[in-house]
């Protein structure tokens, strides 16, 4: 499954056309900072909606809000862990509010062990090292386990697709992700140790 394309973390800064007036007022100073603020920080305020089960129609408007709405607020930069927790914090609540607004169901989640996941998932390094070792777990796969992944995940198939395709049950199918999942979910802790 092909990843969507990155969008510039300058671009909602770029000219002067469709800006909300809060960054049309802000300073030549106040812009750069915004824009270092969110180069430093947009891909994990993307990464942790998605997380949170947000539609991906959505993602990109709410990463937008929330820096506006922690720059507008004159947020103090306290570090990288901090300001990291804080936009998480502020597009959190966007989303709910979105939710509610749209009168649209979230999954039941709990927030506070959604943040520690996240948190614990980019250390720190981003994640890399958790995606490092996933990607070493993957290598150790072989078979029908390698085959069901691939289909499920690079392949984008659902579960009846990849029964059908491999001759298998869906039950079947899904007993294989659940093991292999469970696997690599042992592997990846042993790794990260």
């Amino acid at each position: 499954m092909d990843s969507p394309e990155k969008p510039d973390p300058a671009a909602p800064l770029a000219g002067d056309r469709g800006l909300p007036p809060e960054v049309k007022a802000l300073s030549a100073n106040d812009t750069s900072r915004l824009e270092a603020l969110v180069r430093r920080h947009q891909d994990s305020v993307r990464g942790f909606l998605l997380f949170l089960g947000c539609p991906r129609s959505l993602v990109d408007d709410l990463v937008q809000d929330a820096f506006l709405a922690v720059f507008s607020a004159r947020f103090e930069d306290r570090g990288e862990a901090a300001t990291g927790a804080y936009l998480r914090t502020v597009a959190r609540n966007l989303f709910l509010k979105a939710m509610r607004r749209e009168r649209l169901r979230t999954a039941a989640l709990e927030y506070e062990g959604a943040e520690r996941t996240w948190v614990a998932f980019e250390a720190d390094d981003g994640g890399e090292g958790y995606l490092a070792a996933l990607r070493a777990c993957l290598e150790t796969l072989s078979g029908r386990p390698r085959e069901v992944l691939g289909l499920r995940y690079r392949a984008d198939l659902g579960r009846a697709a990849i029964a059908g395709r491999l001759g298998m049950s869906e039950s079947g199918v899904k007993s294989v992700l659940v093991r292999t999942r469970k696997r690599l979910r042992e592997c990846i802790e042993r790794r990260l140790g």
